[in-house]
């Protein structure tokens, strides 16, 4: 129950302490900060689709079937359009074969349901009955003595009432069995005339068949053997056909085949790419790409762009009908999350009010499915996707109080930027959560103790040591394992070239108020004393070479002391104990206080602080969305996802390995887990890190570049050891002087 309520409970929250969105003023400043704002805000929008395009949507809804345990892949499966609903056919196949049965579910604007065909009724393959919610099914029956059949569609209602019988029998003493023959015929249709029009796989290629209501064959078309052909109920109730060449979506015809001369007519043609196309009407060609629906001449030339997915939380990835009922209004199936979905849409008459924010990221493919989810669910707030903003004219921007009201601060810096965020605290104490995310990766979000940032995933970073006596490191110690050890290589593995500057501030940092020559909380700086020329002479030393280290046997062999490791799904735990053995001494990195595993995140989302009431309304929902259980698991199926910062989803993060599952992590060999699989070791490893692990902290970006920029002078030879310490001494000193 909880998985169910938690959107609900995160969203209205959320809502309470940053406000509603819905018709507050949208003008440009802070928000006001008295009271509290309508917690239901959200929920109360107009369920109304957004007035964004020139058609909007009455009905988008889910079309599925059951998924019974136990089942067989690879049973019958078709989606179809009725004139108000969709239908999906797929039989239900099992070993043992009195289990099987058939299933036909639907979904219109009023009503969903399904009905069961067992063995004995079973139906083979189910099409539609043009301008109406009838449907065929292709049948077939033994004739006396066994060794024929007959073959006949049969119409049912929308009640699956049987109403009448189309006779096949022109396919009667063929050499195929009854299911070769029905398997053959790869789409079919009745038209309103009651003409049975049927499209057949032959070892020339398609064949098209139409038949009268009585059985008769009235005509055949053979295309040229390279082309496919997909029957496409129009308007008027007829049954056109598309035809394209074979493996391309480009130059598809729309023709009809003509009872009377038995030759087909083209109707209408297109050269773009199209997932499928239709008629609206007489003059008008309608067609589905993947930016969204379109009208055009029937020639497919000056196309008017109807109804773009984007702009309605709508991701595809196939369009496999689309239809027009003649008086304007378009009904369509598309996949989507690997579900058919109906949608029915109407042109716009009257403009809904917006609340549109922008979102700025560094990569907006990891957001597309959130981002599309939460325009699904609140179709009157907007967000704008980007990531193509300059840092500097972002952060302008954002100091005069403008901009992106959400940020992967990625892009911005976090700590350093401060002033520009809206505290989160008080939302996340009112949801009441904390106990179902990772404490260490909420704390990545915190400044000074206060939440600005929200985490959606993360990844662990931590060092293993072939030392299995080495329990625990500061920096002393860790730079007084090196000496003692003259017999190393390097110190941990690493590509060929200076990883001098790296080791640096990497290892001997964590940042400003953890680091090995600095002190963040006095000012002072340690760049001209004898633990900074050691750490050089160090560096210098082990981590400038012409040949790179291995990750993995180079630790075995004694050559490094420790090896990096990045932890980004629970699999690479199983791939490093295969390495490293089930005792591996995941020791962390040297910190002032000891050892410790980090929480690296991705992305850190900042609310921007002079955002409006409305703006932070939809901002709160869009946070809520993303920290839900639904949110987590949609956003796990982005192959860029690392750990979700929820421990459920984390859970079945885990308990989703399983012996086909793969491994890979940069420097080792991919493998497959199979016999190796070991889910509760693993689990217990990773967790046991997690609990342990704290948030990682950075130098503020400009403060990085400055030492990187003179540590990577240093080490290519361009300055000496004094003239490195002199400039970091003086550029970073006014730094440090202005923080404190």
């Amino acid at each position: 129950m909880k998985k169910i309520i938690s959107y609900v409970l995160l969203t209205t929250i959320l809502i309470l302490q940053l406000g509603g969105c819905g018709t507050a003023d949208s003008q440009e400043g802070p928000a006001d900060a008295g009271g509290l704002l309508d917690a239901s805000a959200v929920s109360k929008l107009d369920g109304r689709d957004n007035s964004l395009d020139a058609y909007s949507s009455v009905v988008n809804i889910p079309l599925q079937t059951e998924d019974p345990p136990n089942a067989i892949t690879g049973g019958g499966e078709r989606c179809f359009l009725g004139a108000s609903r969709a239908y999906q056919f797929k039989k239900h196949l099992f070993e043992n074969a009195d289990e099987c049965w058939d299933e036909l579910s639907f979904v219109s604007a009023q009503e969903a349901g399904s009905e069961r065909f067992d063995r004995e009724n079973q139906v083979w393959d189910v099409g539609p009955v043009a301008g109406t919610d009838h449907y065929v099914s292709f049948d077939y029956e033994a004739l006396p003595g066994g060794t024929d059949y007959r073959y006949f569609l049969t119409e049912r209602n929308e009640a699956h009432e049987v109403l009448r019988e189309f006779p096949l029998e022109f396919l009667t003493g063929g050499e195929l069995s009854g299911t070769e023959v029905i398997m053959s015929f790869s789409d079919f249709a009745v038209d309103q005339s009651g003409a049975v029009h049927l499209v057949r796989q032959t070892g020339e290629g398609p064949r098209y068949l139409l038949v009268s209501p009585a059985g008769e064959l009235l005509a055949e078309y053979t295309p040229d053997s390279n082309h496919s052909m997909t029957l496409i109920p129009l308007y008027d109730g007829r049954v056109a056909f598309s035809s394209a060449e074979t493996g391309r979506h480009e130059d598809t015809a729309l023709l009809y085949m003509d009872p009377e001369t038995g030759r087909p007519v083209e109707l209408a043609s297109l050269e773009s790419f199209a997932y499928c196309l239709n008629l609206l009407d007489e003059d008008t060609l309608l067609y589905a790409d993947q930016e969204g629906v379109y009208r055009s001449g029937l020639s497919g030339r000056k196309p008017e762009l109807l109804y773009r997915w984007a702009n309605h939380g709508i991701l595809t990835s196939h369009v496999p009908a689309i239809q027009a009922d003649g008086e304007g209004r378009i009904s369509l199936l598309y996949e989507g999350s690997g579900t058919y979905n109906y949608l029915s849409l109407e042109p716009t008459t009257e403009e809904v009010e917006l609340c549109e924010i922008t979102l700025a990221v560094s990569d907006a493919s990891s957001y597309q499915r959130l981002v599309a989810e939460f325009t699904k669910r609140y179709p009157t707030c907007h967000i704008e996707l980007k990531d193509d903003y300059d840092r500097t004219a972002l952060l302008t921007e954002l100091t005069a109080g403008k901009g992106p009201v959400l940020v992967d601060t990625i892009l911005t810096g976090f700590e350093e930027q401060e002033k520009l965020w809206e505290p989160l605290d008080a939302v996340m104490e009112e949801l009441g959560i904390a106990e179902e995310l990772q404490p260490a990766a909420l704390e990545m979000g915190r400044i000074d103790g206060t939440l600005y940032g929200i985490v959606t995933d993360f990844h662990l970073r931590t060092l293993v040591t072939g030392d299995p006596d080495l329990a625990d490191w500061d920096y002393d110690s860790f730079l007084q394992c090196i000496t003692d050890r003259p017999e190393l290589e390097a110190i941990f593995d690493q590509y060929d070239g200076d990883f001098g500057a790296y080791f640096l501030v990497g290892f001997l940092s964590h940042g400003m108020d953890d680091c090995y020559f600095l002190d963040g909380e006095e000012g002072n700086m340690r760049f001209d004393s004898d633990r900074f020329r050691k750490a050089l002479e160090l560096a210098e030393k082990y981590c400038v070479r012409e040949e790179g280290v291995s990750p993995g046997s180079s630790l075995l062999e004694g050559k490094v002391l420790c090896n990096a490791l990045y932890v980004s799904k629970p699999e690479q735990l199983a791939l490093y104990r295969l390495c490293y053995g089930e005792d591996a001494n995941y020791i962390g990195y040297p910190t002032k206080d000891g050892a410790a595993h980090f929480l690296e995140n991705g992305s850190l989302l900042a609310v921007r602080s002079t955002a409006t009431k409305q703006e932070k309304e939809a901002a709160a929902a869009f946070l809520g969305l993303c920290l839900s259980y639904e949110g987590q698991i949609l956003a796990a199926k982005d192959i860029n996802f690392a750990l979700s910062v929820r421990r459920d989803v984390l859970e079945e993060q885990i308990a989703g390995m399983d012996e086909n599952t793969s491994a890979f992590a940069a420097g080792f060999d991919q493998i497959t887990l199979g016999k190796d699989l070991n889910v509760a070791l693993d689990r217990e490893t990773l967790l046991d890190m997690l609990e342990k692990a704290r948030p990682a902290r950075y130098f503020p970006l400009d403060f990085r570049n400055i030492l990187f920029e003179e540590l990577d002078q240093y080490f290519s030879g361009g300055i000496t050891e004094d003239k490195l310490i002199d400039n970091l001494e003086s550029c970073l000193g006014l730094y440090l002087g202005e923080r404190n």
